[in-house]
């Protein structure tokens, strides 16, 4: 049974009780009524886009966040859970680079942030790819930094780059790398941002197409860390842009979902009716373009 939470206080209260390459939407998440002009003091203390997420996280020690590539408030939401989840105990992010560059970002987050440390994060292979898909955005870059500054400040926090590479079998590394990450820190609760098809737990109940030739669903990452009962969220948006590789890479428009409106929403999915757990529905989103131009 689908359970549509549409941001208001009492759906709040029921939730509180209970992120590839590619993109591929998932299902619609039901449209809000529009609120009349009399109730905007009510929808002032309607909970954000991270009282939602936090909330629905509850106590799941691995979280999948799926996300599509290059937005500036997905890592900055991101950050945000971070520095929340943080005041708990430790937290480790996760995130989709290429694993050879984790020397690279451990030195970084040792640093003082200045100009010359920077630079010497962004020499690393992934920030240098050619083809500048997302991943590499200023929005994920200050994501890092972010992570830096909270380490400062005394926080236990750290981040883990687990993407294998280029290898026959992509997601399995991946879900070996996230495992291995798990095992390694009980106490922590990790939480791993990547392409929303990653992060897929379950099937998809929907048809998949690339190019207009239909594909087979395949075994992702989410899906093989299965034992270890993750819990994902697809974070998408109503409307916006984002930077992407569709075609050309670049600035593209997000295919517009049914819902619309300035109210983040939330809905819990079982597993017959979508490939994730939840779905977080954004306002809008606005693509961020790679940290080196």
């Amino acid at each position: 049974m689908r359970h549509p939470l549409f941001g208001l206080v009492t759906a709040f209260a029921l939730l509180t009780g209970c992120a590839g390459r590619e993109h591929f939407p998932g299902p619609p998440v039901a449209q809000a009524a529009a609120a009349p002009a009399g109730q905007a003091r009510a929808q002032a203390s309607m909970p954000s886009a991270l009282d939602l997420l936090a909330a629905a996280i509850a106590d799941h020690r691995l979280v999948l966040l799926g996300e599509i590539h290059g937005t500036r408030e997905i890592p900055g939401l991101v950050g945000t859970l971070v520095e929340r989840e943080s005041a708990r105990g430790k937290v480790i992010l996760a995130l989709e680079i290429i694993a050879k560059d984790q020397a690279g970002v451990d030195r970084y987050l040792r640093s003082s942030g200045s100009a010359a440390d920077r630079s010497a994060l962004l020499s690393g292979a992934h920030w240098r790819e050619p083809t500048h898909d997302g991943r590499d955005s200023a929005a994920m870059l200050e994501l890092i930094e972010r992570m830096r500054r909270l380490r400062g400040q005394g926080r236990d926090v750290a981040i883990v780059f687990f993407d294998p590479g280029n290898v026959d079998d992509r997601d399995r590394g991946m879900a070996d790398n996230l495992r291995a990450v798990v095992a390694g820190a009980p106490d922590a609760r990790v939480l791993a941002l990547s392409g929303n098809v990653h992060a897929m737990t379950a099937a998809p109940p929907w048809e998949m197409f690339d190019g207009g030739k239909r594909i087979e669903p395949t075994m992702t990452a989410g899906r093989l860390l299965a034992d270890l009962h993750p819990f994902s969220i697809d974070i998408e948006a109503t409307t916006g842009d984002a930077w992407t590789c569709t075609g050309a890479c670049g600035v593209h428009p997000v295919r517009a979902r049914e819902a619309r409106g300035a109210v983040p929403r939330l809905e819990l999915y079982s597993p017959s009716e979508s490939a994730w757990d939840a779905a977080l529905l954004l306002p809008r989103f606005s693509a961020s373009r790679p940290a080196i131009q």
